[in-house]
């Protein structure tokens, strides 16, 4: 009887670990739990892109003047492109949101344009936008025609940040050519001097073309994320030089063609318009006739009007 007894206290004991085994397990479970949503959540944060402290976000003001200029949609591209430029990340981020801008800045411009078509009321009426980042309102044209420009300081900024070369080479050639603001395509370039709206002379002869030329060949042979965006800005440049207004006298024009002649900074197709251009000036017996030292007041330049 004793033995019957204690075997079954042993059972009872054996029993009762067991039950306390299994509702140890759930715990466990729950725990374990824990331990895998926490790390999937810090997994997702590390994978969320930060937004660039750069880039400035539209204020409440200046959405609500937009909502009041401009279409729904229009104004949501505008939105969502400074969004996409506030989680740039790449020099590869840098370009897609750079070309898919032109798109956007072409919505602005029709917009405007429709309800103002003024170009200057326009620029005048979207003039807070300047305030915003990189955005910049102005007109052409003898200010007919509303355009937005880039503030090209903002994204040369903005590409500091990023991870990559080729988006501040860029940014660099855009601010030697074109200064601190433009447009996607070419526009007036810093190495004309504009005397009117619509003409002036080549300042061939100061070095600056030759600087342009040999720099932007060097960032085309490193990377092509904005090679189209460069050759089209040296295309530019060469249509300045063969400008038949010169701001220098006709040796200094000749020895900066020279120079990047002699240099490997060109295209076989860029180098043959030079050298006819060379042979055109050293000729010099083109109708209308090309005039240089056009900085001396008293050589009385046409402006090529």
């Amino acid at each position: 009887m004793k033995q019957l007894l204690f075997l079954l206290s042993i059972c009872l004991i054996a029993m009762g670990c067991s039950g306390n085994s299994r509702k140890d397990d759930p715990d466990k479970t729950k725990s374990e739990t824990k331990v895998a949503e926490t790390k999937v959540e810090e997994g997702n944060e590390d994978t969320i892109p930060k937004r660039n402290p750069v880039v400035r976000d539209l204020n409440p003001a200046q959405l609500k003047k937009l909502n009041a200029l401009l279409p729904k949609k229009t104004v949501e591209l505008l939105v969502s492109h400074l969004n996409d430029w506030a989680l740039v990340q790449t020099d590869i981020d840098f370009a897609r949101v750079y070309h898919n801008g032109k798109s956007v800045f072409q919505a602005i411009e029709k917009a405007v344009s429709t309800k103002f078509p003024d170009g200057y009321n326009g620029m005048e009426a979207m003039n807070f936008i300047n305030k915003s980042f990189a955005l910049r309102s102005s007109c052409e044209a003898e200010c007919t025609e509303f355009v937005m420009n880039y503030n090209f300081l903002d994204l040369q900024k903005l590409a500091l940040y990023t991870k990559g070369k080729a988006d501040d080479d860029f940014m660099n050639l855009k601010i030697m050519a074109e200064g601190d603001q433009g447009m996607h395509e070419p526009g007036w370039l810093n190495f004309f001097e504009r005397t009117w709206d619509y003409g002036g002379g080549s300042l061939l002869g100061d070095t600056n073309n030759y600087t342009f030329l040999e720099t932007s060949f060097k960032v085309i042979q490193k990377s092509d994320l904005f090679k189209k965006d460069l050759l089209a800005l040296r295309q530019s440049v060469l249509n300045d030089m063969e400008h038949r207004i010169y701001m220098y006298p006709k040796p200094v024009v000749l020895a900066e063609i020279n120079r990047i002649l002699k240099t490997k900074i060109l295209s076989y197709p860029e180098a043959h318009r030079i050298l006819l251009l060379k042979q055109s000036i050293e000729r010099d017996k083109e109708d209308p006739a090309l005039q240089f030292n056009c900085s001396d007041p008293e050589q009385n330049c046409d402006w090529g009007g």
